[in-house]
């Protein structure tokens, strides 16, 4: 059966041609940009959430934050938008490969150099989404895409960050509720007000390293309460016992990632990368970019279509000077003749300005994703020396912690001064001293905690950074959604005028057919043109 979308033009720009996935939540088809010829991918929800607002504002930000991250490996997304019923789509780069579980289930434990490789390339893309604020918080092997590069090795690319939040994102679950998948989420994702953080994106992490390398899971459970129990209690069993030619470092590296305290993993993503660049081979640290796949499927192209109405109404007009010599022909003929030519006239004038509009779109992305990409340089630098600061830090003492953690604590002392002091207020006792001794040296605290440091100047210069990329994002975006709102008027103006263009055509075929002296040139109609409409 054929998927009733196929033919259909989203945001005036995006011509689907066929189905290339299904899942719980939506359909992939391949499509390509009418002007321009890119091949993209175009994920559209199931009808069902057309009236999910929660899951719409999911989407959108997760085509926010990737393309701000703009990494080899993580998921190229070029766009979102609605279907003329409000269905969430996006569009992204088409590739052509498989969700990681997939080889997991049919290879089973994959050899060390293929593991190390892949997962140097998430812990890569993660490095990439931490750094700019972003915390994954589902990454598992079917949010990991395995495709090709031009040379024929493995590239894994981070995808769906549909649930991912920023810093500033302060979005509230339900109770009991939470997101992601609890195979491979972080004990402190089960905790009640538990902050998530990019450790948590770390542990799970470890777990899929740790499923690539052993085949399996470090444990198993048919229930819920099951995994909660496992995550929060159960020691993963070493790699090395399961896995003997398991280098001992990236044992110990795995079993770090999943470490219960989320303070005794790894500093960071960057030093995730570190410690797998020392094991991997230098194929494998190479960093690989992927060819958009491009497999050819026929679809008339509308300048084609235009043309070929051109010679059907020149022919048309043939066919009335052969029935009317020198004499005017009826007049609703005359009248479908000329309203034809002057349909055409405007599809030909839309289709130029659409060209128009769609490269100032293309000038102004490629403009973005230049200073885009100068900025993310500076980024990559700056966090590569607070990632060596943070692991200077620990080994002097352990992670210091947050500015944040102390003024709680200060306020927490203080609250209970002013509670004895409401009680016991006129009378001195030794209880309310010792609350002041706390309250003081929680201050104190704080206000160390709040002194310049290296790792604190460094993420100021690195949230400064952000700041400005975001910035870049968001004054290019009014622009931008503006051109391309006239470019959905644009191609729903085009495609109400093919319908015309149409209706006018069986008109005009059906008051000259009758005519014997047009035989052969409605032979011709039914030839090369009509196989260019299509």
């Amino acid at each position: 059966m054929t998927d009733p979308r196929i033919g259909s033009v989203l945001g005036g720009r995006y011509t689907l041609e066929e189905v290339v996935g299904r899942g719980g939540m939506g359909t992939v088809y391949r499509a390509r940009q009418n002007v321009g010829d890119r091949v993209v991918a175009v994920k559209v929800l199931h009808d069902r959430f057309a009236d999910d607002e929660d899951l719409r504002e999911r989407l959108e930000r997760e085509a926010r934050s990737t393309r701000q991250l703009a990494h080899p490996n993580i998921i190229t997304i070029f766009d979102f938008g609605l279907t003329p019923q409000l269905i969430p789509y996006l569009v992204m780069e088409l590739l052509h490969g498989e969700p990681l579980d997939q080889p997991i289930k049919r290879d089973g434990a994959f050899g060390t150099d293929n593991a190390l490789m892949l997962g140097l390339h998430l812990a890569r893309g993660l490095a990439r989404a931490h750094d700019f604020g972003v915390v994954h918080r589902d990454v598992k092997p079917e949010n990991v895409f395995i495709c090709r590069s031009d040379d024929g090795t493995r590239v894994a690319k981070l995808m769906d960050f549909g649930i991912a939040l920023s810093p500033n994102d302060r979005r509230l679950t339900g109770a009991g509720e939470f997101l992601g998948s609890p195979r491979y989420m972080a004990p402190e994702r089960f905790q009640a007000r538990a902050e998530v953080t990019p450790a948590s994106d770390l542990y799970a992490l470890g777990m899929v390293f740790y499923e690539m390398i052993a085949g399996e899971l470090p444990f198993h459970s048919q229930s819920m309460a099951g995994w909660v129990l496992h995550h929060m209690e159960t020691m993963p069993p070493e790699l090395v016992t399961v896995r003997p030619d398991c280098p001992p470092l990236l044992s110990r590296l795995v079993a770090e990632l999943l470490a219960k305290n989320p303070g005794h993993r790894p500093v960071d993503a960057h030093s995730v990368v570190s410690t797998l660049g020392t094991m991997a081979s230098e194929k494998a640290k190479r960093i690989r970019k992927v060819s958009i796949y491009s497999r050819e499927v026929p679809v008339p192209d509308e300048l084609a279509r235009i043309g070929a109405w051109r010679e059907r109404a020149r022919l048309y007009r043939l066919m009335v000077d052969r029935v009317w010599p020198g004499s005017d022909p009826p007049h609703e003929i005359a009248n479908d003749l000329a309203e034809l030519h002057g349909a055409l006239g405007r599809l030909e004038a839309l289709r130029a300005e659409a060209q128009r509009l769609e490269e100032a779109v293309s000038k102004e992305d490629a403009r973005v994703e230049a200073d885009r990409e100068r900025l993310v340089h500076a980024v990559d630098t700056l966090a590569g020396e607070l990632s060596q600061a943070r692991a200077r830090t620990r080994q002097q003492g352990g992670a210091p912690e947050a500015t944040r953690d102390h003024l709680e604590r200060y306020r927490t002392h203080l609250a209970r001064v002013i509670q004895l002091d409401a009680t016991h207020g006129s009378t001195p006792t030794p209880t309310a001293l010792e609350a002041l001794r706390e309250t003081t040296a929680a201050y104190a605290d704080w206000l160390n905690a709040s002194a310049p440091s290296p790792t604190r100047d460094l993420q100021f210069q690195l949230d400064a950074l952000r700041q400005r990329i975001a910035n870049l994002e968001r004054d290019s975006r009014a622009g931008q959604d503006a051109r391309k709102q006239q470019l959905r008027a644009n191609a729903d103006e085009r495609s109400q005028l093919e319908q015309r263009v149409l209706r006018l055509s069986r008109s005009l075929g059906e008051g000259l057919r009758p005519f014997p002296q047009n035989r052969d040139l409605f032979r011709k109609l039914r030839g090369g043109t009509m196989r260019a409409i299509g």
